[in-house]
């Protein structure tokens, strides 16, 4: 894939909105680094997209695509928009202006296309069911009662892919936060999407079980059919997987390859990340 010619980095203010619980003003700064091809088919294209709540902007004017088999990884502040985004792209939120398109079909279609691996803090590992039945339930897309052969197949086959098929039997609420998820990404993977959304998948993960997903994830980087979009403070999984890397605040700030970021002094919250931390975050 051969990709756009790189910009040097520009200091422009692009606009200033209120942070926090007392409103400042905050310069922001825009860096094009080396983008994406604008030909070729998309697995997610992003224009546009503002998103307000009464007469406060969460996002303003933000604009992205990702090219089928890119792995790009979302970052920035806490509070900057990005679950805001995902919720758009995922069809929980409707923009305030723009649209997004996934794999040439607006949302309410295309969504069917998304797999979707969530925080660990966002869902309730106590809930009565195996990991069989949880990647069973996304593959019929409801609640099994009972399980048929072939579905059982599927399911083993996407828990196997993720190291986790001798978990199919045991109990959620029995699961470590890295063997939880790696059920739930088998769970995203069995519908076989083109676009893999992962909100911060090692959040809460203890050490070994991070670095275990971020093996998972920089194998699904190399594929060349499934584009995936890593929400992440995480460095090593930055570093590991991403071809791209996109700064969000409030709107995009920096788009371009992670060696060409990580370089930009103003981008302190991905600079100065713990590799081995993963922050939890608000928005």
């Amino acid at each position: 894939m051969s990709d756009s010619p790189s910009s040097p980095p520009s200091s422009t203010a692009l606009s200033d909105h209120p942070r926090g619980p007392a409103s400042r003003m905050i310069p922001m700064t825009t860096f094009a680094g080396t983008r994406p091809p604008e030909e070729g088919p998309r697995a997610l294209d992003v224009r546009g997209v503002s998103v307000s709540f009464g007469k406060r902007s969460v996002l303003h004017d933000v604009s992205f695509h990702v090219p089928v088999g890119e792995f790009l990884c979302l970052s920035g502040p806490n509070g900057a928009g990005k679950s805001t985004l995902l919720k758009c792209i995922l069809g929980l939120l409707e923009p305030t202006r723009g649209r997004i398109v996934i794999g040439g079909l607006p949302v309410n279609e295309g969504r069917r296309k998304v797999g979707y691996v969530p925080q660990r803090k966002a869902f309730d590992r106590d809930f009565p069911a195996t990991p069989l039945d949880v990647v069973v339930a996304n593959l019929r897309g409801r609640w099994p009662l009972f399980v048929s052969k072939s579905e059982r197949e599927a399911a083993m086959a996407a828990l196997e892919r993720c190291g986790a098929g001798k978990l199919a039997n045991r109990q959620m609420s029995d699961l470590s936060g890295g063997e939880a998820q790696r059920v739930f990404l088998a769970r995203a993977l069995a519908t076989k999407p083109e676009l893999l959304i992962l909100d911060e998948p090692t959040a809460g993960v203890d050490v070994g079980g991070r670095a275990a997903i971020v093996d998972l994830m920089a194998e699904i980087s190399a594929s060349e059919t499934m584009a995936a979009v890593l929400v992440t403070h995480n460095l090593q999984a930055i570093a590991r997987c991403a071809e791209r890397v996109i700064y969000l605040e409030r709107t995009v700030r920096a788009w371009g390859l992670w060696s060409e970021l990580s370089s930009v002094d103003d981008l302190s919250a991905i600079r100065t990340s713990d590799p081995n931390v993963m922050s939890l975050d608000g928005d």
